[in-house]
C-alpha cells in the first residue's frame, strides 16, 4: 500500500514510537491525524491532533465523528497508545488496573468500532499494537499483559470476520527505551537490563529496540499487506515466535535470568513499592 494521500489516524501520537511514526508516515505523504491525552513533544505538522483522554468514551466518539466529517473514510488506523502499570498478587481491580485495560483493549475496540463501515469501504487496514509482554511473562505486568494479550485476541476476531475486505495486523514491539517503562524502573523491575547480556562492562546482546528501527516496523505494518502478527525487528519477530512456540522455555529463561541478575545485585525488584 502507498502511503500517499492515505488517511491515517494513530493514538498514543504525542510520544515515543507514536510520534516517530507519525512523523514518518507524513513523510511518505501520508495525512497523519494524531490522538493523545498530551501534546505532541516535538513540532510536527499534524494535519489534525484531538487532545482528549481514551478512557474518556463520549469524547472520543466525538472525535471519531468529526475526524470522518473532516476527512472522510480513513484508510489505515494505528490503535498505538498504551499504559503499563503494575500490581502485586494481592492488588485487586483497583482504579489503575481499570484504566490500563480501558487504554490498552476497550479504547481501541470503541475506536475501530466507530471507524469500522469507513475502513470496509475503502478496504482498509487496522494495525493493533501489542507487547512481547503479551508472550513473555513478567512479575508484576498483569494489567498491562492481559489487555495486550486480549488485543491480540481482538485483532484476530476482527481478522476472521471480515476476510478479504479489512486487513488486521497486530504488532509486537518489544522493550524500546521509552516513558512507558518508567513505572517498572522505579520498583527494580529494568527491562533494559533484562534484555541486555554483558560480559563485564561489555554488551554482547542486546534485544532493545532503537526507535527509528521499531517506528520503522511500524511503518511497514501500515504499508505491506496481509502480514497478521508481527515483531517490528528482525529480533522482535524471533522472540515473538519463540515465545508462541516454545512459552515453557521462554518462562524458564526469564525467571533464571531474573534470579542470575537478583543474585548479581543488578537486578533489585522492589514490589513493597507498588501503590
Amino acid at each position: 500500500m502507498k502511503l500517499l494521500n492515505k488517511i491515517v489516524v494513530i493514538t498514543g501520537a504525542a510520544r515515543g514510537l507514536g510520534l516517530e511514526t507519525a512523523r514518518k508516515l507524513k513523510r511518505q505523504g501520508a495525512t497523519v491525524i494524531g490522538i493523545d491525552r498530551l501534546e505532541p513533544h516535538t513540532a510536527l505538522n499534524f494535519d489534525a491532533y484531538y487532545l482528549l483522554d481514551l478512557c474518556d468514551r463520549e469524547r472520543l466518539d466525538e472525535a471519531a465523528a468529526s475526524i470522518l466529517e473532516r476527512f472522510g473514510d480513513i484508510d489505515i488506523l494505528v490503535n498505538n497508545a498504551g499504559v503499563l502499570t503494575l500490581e502485586r498478587g494481592e492488588t485487586g481491580v483497583n482504579d489503575d488496573v481499570r484504566r490500563a485495560l480501558e487504554v490498552n483493549l476497550l479504547a481501541p475496540w470503541q475506536l475501530t468500532s466507530r471507524f469500522l463501515p469507513a475502513l470496509l469501504r475503502k478496504r482498509g487496514k487496522v494495525v493493533n499494537v501489542s507487547s512481547l509482554f503479551a508472550l513473555v511473562n513478567a512479575p508484576y505486568v498483569a494489567a498491562y499483559a492481559t489487555s495486550k494479550r486480549a488485543m491480540s485476541a481482538y485483532s484476530d476476531v476482527l481478522r476472521m470476520q471480515y476476510p478479504g475486505q479489512l486487513d488486521v495486523v497486530t504488532v509486537f514491539p518489544g522493550f524500546i527505551d521509552t516513558a512507558i517503562h518508567d513505572p517498572a524502573e522505579r520498583v527494580g523491575l529494568s527491562v533494559k537490563r533484562l534484555v541486555s547480556f554483558k560480559r563485564g562492562e561489555r554488551v554482547l546482546l542486546s534485544l532493545e529496540e532503537k526507535l527509528d528501527d521499531a517506528s520503522n516496523g511500524l511503518v511497514r505494518a501500515c504499508t505491506q499487506q496481509g502480514l497478521r502478527n508481527r515483531g517490528l525487528t528482525f529480533l522482535g519477530s524471533v522472540a515473538m515466535y519463540t515465545a508462541r512456540w516454545l512459552p515453557s522455555l521462554v518462562d524458564a529463561f526469564i525467571s533464571l535470568r531474573l534470579r542470575r541478575l537478583s543474585k548479581a545485585g543488578q537486578l533489585s525488584l522492589k514490589p513493597e513499592l507498588i501503590d
